[in-house]
């Protein structure tokens, strides 16, 4: 993750406003707020209107109260509230007190954000983790990508690349619709194209840094296996919904001490090629949401609001949480060299709800069998993986980049300044809340699309909305990162895992 030092800034006071500002406004999340809060305050409701206190709130017994102006689905006119009960709340958050009117521009959704969080039904776990990426592809439209999915805080802004399944259109477009179904409020800073032309025998993939490799279709024979002994190669043999996942003895028994599990991976020794390049199709289980959920905000209630709103913007802070996060979560990914394991690197999370496919290369280090040997280490039960395969010839290829040429918003006489802030990785953002959603179109050109493949890359990071019923039943224990809370939270998937599952994909904010 890229660390960036965030600036305060402003956001407008109209229910369902996409925003382009600068960055970053601090998450207040909390109907349990045990204390005065001086910040400016947004309460959602869940009857779908916003509240927005410009002196902040504090709480008294079940209420919260201060001096605000409710803002129904409309928007058009407010009234007057001095108290609202926690019950009533979806989540709060902070905004800043001044709007910059040269970098700002409120995209007009009126209703859609409240209408959004009065029928998501609230659940416990509402679909979600960051800005999803739809395309159409050969007449359906398909989920793509997700982008930037565990950058919770502004100093974890991160780029994701993702390979994307899509035809262009008649006359040389290729268009994605990029959705916030989630609570959360997603800030992103830079969108583009990244178009890759290929031989018919290859396939383009990013690495995990996010740079292109054109992978040969021929791949070498693999055997492969897991830390419990099963051989998993027909599992992992192609992308077709059959997923490798750690098998329940292994989760039951993990200890601070020791977390993992593993997939060996062995393949014959290419003669000519010091490197190979494994191919992974994979995505997140739902541990992380649960390690957010539950752990880094739900426990500590309404704590989680200075963890995330000021803890985390201490650069020291967000270092040691850095730190703490990639030594444990993520794939490592290391080869046999002199009879022990060497890390050669890590895959960072991809998110819980589109498969990633990518690449990455590992030195062909010949073993005393003659083998390349290599072994994919994780915490146990965070990844879903559809296909692992090892290709002994790669490259890399010219990729061009491609900026956004046009937007497709409510009120059309705001998309220059929307292309102007995705345009580029700088202090402009295109800012969205739940239910929100544009069109992006992007000028490729005729071509044999055969022969060409496409990878959109993202930038931002986005706040999750504290939900009231977190903040209400919390035990109220601070968020520390250490291998003791991940193994809390292993215990915790491995219990709600099923009804977790179901609620979490079938549950998701309508996006407009």
């Amino acid at each position: 993750m890229r660390l960036r030092t965030p600036a305060l800034i402003t956001i407008v006071a109209v229910a369902g406003a996409c925003i382009i500002q600068r960055p970053v406004i601090k998450q207040l999340d909390g109907p349990g707020l045990s204390q005065e809060v001086t910040s400016p305050v947004k309460a959602h409701l869940k009857d779908g209107s916003t509240v927005l206190f410009t002196n902040g709130v504090s709480r008294q017994g079940n209420d919260i109260v201060g001096s605000g102006n409710r803002f129904g689905l409309d928007a058009q006119e407010a009234t007057r509230v001095t108290r609202l009960s926690l019950d009533s709340i979806a989540g709060m958050e902070s905004f800043g007190r001044h709007i910059n009117a040269g970098a700002s521009v409120a995209l007009s959704m009126l209703g859609v954000v409240g209408g959004a969080v009065a029928t998501a039904g609230l659940a416990v776990a509402i679909f979600g983790s960051c800005p999803t990426i739809y395309a159409d592809s050969a007449g359906t439209e398909l989920l793509q990508a997700e982008s930037f999915s565990y950058a919770i805080a502004a100093l974890f802004e991160q780029r994701d690349v993702d390979r994307l399944r899509l035809t262009s259109t008649p006359d040389g477009k290729v268009v994605l619709h990029i959705r916030n179904e989630m609570l959360e409020t997603h800030y992103i800073n830079h969108l583009e194209l990244i178009e890759v032309k290929h031989a018919l025998n290859e396939e383009v993939l990013p690495d995990q840094s996010g740079q292109v490799l054109a992978v040969s279709n021929e791949r070498l024979t693999a055997s492969i296996g897991d830390r419990a002994g099963r051989d998993i190669s027909q599992v992992t043999h192609e992308s077709d919904g059959s997923v490798f996942s750690t098998i329940n003895t292994r989760l039951a028994s993990v200890t601070a001490n020791d977390l993992d599990d593993y997939i060996d991976v062995t393949v014959d020794a290419p003669p000519s090629a010091d490197t190979v390049a494994l191919e992974l199709d994979m995505r997140n289980s739902l541990l992380n949401t649960v390690l957010l959920y539950d752990h880094i905000l739900g426990a500590p209630g309404l704590g989680s609001l200075d963890y995330v709103g000021k803890d985390l913007e201490n650069i020291s802070n967000a270092v040691d949480v850095g730190r703490w996060y990639s030594s444990n979560m993520g794939m490592r990914v290391s080869v046999r060299d002199n009879g022990s394991y060497r890390r050669i690197t890590r895959i960072g999370d991809s998110g819980p709800i589109a498969f990633h496919r990518m690449a990455v290369l590992v030195p062909a280090i010949r073993s005393d069998d003659g083998k390349v040997h290599v072994r994919l280490s994780f915490v146990a039960d965070d990844w879903r993986i559809d296909r692992i395969s090892v290709a002994g010839k790669w490259h890399r290829p010219t990729a061009r980049n491609i900026a956004v040429a046009r937007v497709t918003m409510p009120d059309p006489s705001q998309t220059a300044k929307t292309i102007t802030a995705l345009a580029q990785p700088d202090e402009a953002y295109l800012i969205t809340s739940p239910g929100q959603s544009f069109t992006a179109e992007f000028d490729v050109g005729r071509g044999n699309d055969s022969e060409r493949t496409w990878l959109v890359a993202a930038q931002g990071y986005y706040s999750e909305w504290v939900r009231g019923d977190w903040i209400k039943t919390a035990s109220g224990k601070p968020f520390t990162p250490t291998n003791e809370v991940l193994v809390d939270a292993i215990r915790g998937w491995r219990l709600k895992q099923n009804s977790m599952e179901a609620s979490f994909y079938t549950q998701r904010i309508v996006a407009r």
